[in-house]
């Protein structure tokens, strides 16, 4: 049986050269990539910006790790009953 096939979503940009002044050195050398759904991105190549830096770091701030159940841990019983 052949392996599963790997799917991946691709974002097709176009790409303009010195349009935007990169935020960070105030350099015309970056690329802005526009993309069809509505956002842009901004990568400088003097300095490194990158304008989605921010949104993958927060993608890969958790190093995805499982969490060990804790049995010494009571959980607290409701007093009185609830009603659904």
């Amino acid at each position: 049986m052949p392996d599963k096939p790997e799917y991946t979503i691709t974002f097709d940009a176009e790409s303009s050269l010195g349009l935007e002044h990169c935020p960070d050195c105030d350099s015309d050398n970056t690329v802005t990539y526009h993309y069809n759904e509505g956002f842009t991105e901004l990568e400088c190549m003097n300095c490194g910006y990158m304008s989605d830096a921010e949104e993958i770091a927060s993608l890969t701030r958790y190093d995805g790790s499982l969490l060990e159940s804790d049995k010494s841990i009571k959980l607290p019983m409701p007093v009185k009953k609830i009603k659904a």
